[in-house]
């Protein structure tokens, strides 16, 4: 296999309208398509975030956590702070991350490499 970058990610969500709202108000990505409440692909710069309905009772919130790399991370964080996102913050000699959650707990993180 040649895969050279990750291209998408699947989420189980359990309302399709409010993760739809999270990731594109809030963090500012596009929406591609939706089909009703059972699917929904969202663009995030070059990895596409598909939104499936919980119609299985999977385990939610559990997967890895999703990265973004950011180029104004100061900028970035204020702006989620003023949407009510809580942020945990890290800071070390090589990168800055800051950690939050979308509205069904999966783990996502900004990131500025110093």
């Amino acid at each position: 296999m040649k895969t050279l970058e990750a291209s998408r990610v699947n989420l189980m969500v359990m309302d399709m309208d409010k993760s739809i709202v999270f990731y594109t108000e809030t963090l500012g990505f596009q929406l591609l398509n939706r089909w009703g409440n059972h699917y929904a692909e969202i663009q995030a710069v070059d990895l596409t975030i598909a939104l499936h309905e919980n119609t299985k009772n999977h385990q939610i919130g559990t997967a890895s956590s999703i990265g973004f790399g950011v180029s104004a991370f100061d900028d970035e964080v204020e702006a989620l702070k003023t949407k009510g996102i809580t942020l945990s913050l890290e800071d070390d000699a090589y990168i800055r991350l800051a950690h939050f959650t979308d509205p069904d707990g999966h783990p996502l993180f900004l990131a500025e490499r110093k």
